[in-house]
């Protein structure tokens, strides 16, 4: 149980350096990890320089989408090509949305007398690849709010008066776009979706995995989930979606593993 499929870096929304993951991973035992920035592979190459031999970085993405109810989707990549031009292109497109949505959520924040600019943002993030949790940690230096979890539930969530929809790729070409760059595709974190009304799309769409392992789901419902994987002819996955210390959540790494006979399954699938 040395294997974690599921973490982020300061190249997305996380808040240790590729270099510092790596350093973590092996610390605490980890034999293979996937680098799983949201919308960007800029981490990759800096975390395979970085590992001893001892360590396996397999080159990932998580990638954004929408359910037909509009539900967040997120499709996890494994061993995709970094240098894929298609997917190198989608990604692009991904990030600038990304800008565009974060320039209007600081526009709602302006009118209720924030005043938080795109620089400030864009001192918590790397290259295009801003995310709410960004915005969070300028209120959280602000004082604004107490904590970035107030800063979602009172401004920047769902229900938040500064909230505005991210552009989402729809779930089935998520699946194409990854398997096209040379990848396999996994339905990340199923206990967070409302239903799943999506996997027969994503299934259809030729998904190879599921992620059964995860933060969000207590022992039955991994135990679902991997009952669920077999009903569907589905690998499983998983991982801790490790965002490091004072990022989304709790440090998860070396907490939430899976078997290496897992592992050997899905790479049989690249």
């Amino acid at each position: 149980m040395s294997v974690d499929l599921h973490i982020h870096t300061t190249e997305s929304d996380g808040t240790w350096t590729p270099q510092e993951l790596v350093r973590q991973a092996v610390k605490r035992g980890l034999r293979t990890i996937a680098i799983t920035d949201h919308d960007t592979t800029a981490g990759i190459y800096a975390a395979q320089a970085n590992a001893p031999a001892e360590l396996e970085v397999i080159p990932g993405i998580e990638i954004n989408a929408a359910a037909p109810d509009g539900a967040d989707v997120h499709i996890v990549g494994l061993w995709i090509d970094p240098e894929n031009p298609v997917l190198q292109e989608q990604l692009r497109i991904l990030r600038e949305s990304r800008i565009e949505r974060t320039e209007r959520i600081l526009s709602l924040l302006r009118s209720l007398g924030i005043p938080i600019t795109l620089d400030d943002v864009l001192k918590y993030a790397r290259e295009e690849v801003v995310s709410r949790s960004h915005i969070a940690s300028v209120l959280l230096e602000k004082e604004v709010v107490s904590s970035k979890e107030e800063a979602f539930q009172r401004l920047i969530g769902e229900t938040g008066p500064a909230y505005v929809p991210r552009y989402k790729v729809e779930p089935d070409d998520a699946v194409e776009l990854i398997i096209r760059a040379g990848g396999v595709p996994i339905l990340a974190h199923p206990g967070l979706l409302a239903n799943l009304d999506v996997l027969p799309i994503l299934v259809a769409a030729d998904l190879v995995g599921l992620e059964v392992v995860h933060p969000s789901h207590d022992e039955a419902e991994t135990e679902f989930y991997l009952d669920l994987a077999h009903q569907y002819g589905l690998l499983p996955s998983g991982g801790s979606d490790c965002h490091g210390p004072g990022g989304k959540d709790e440090v998860y790494l070396g907490r939430y593993t899976i078997p290496e006979a897992w592992l050997r399954q899905l790479a049989a699938r690249r």
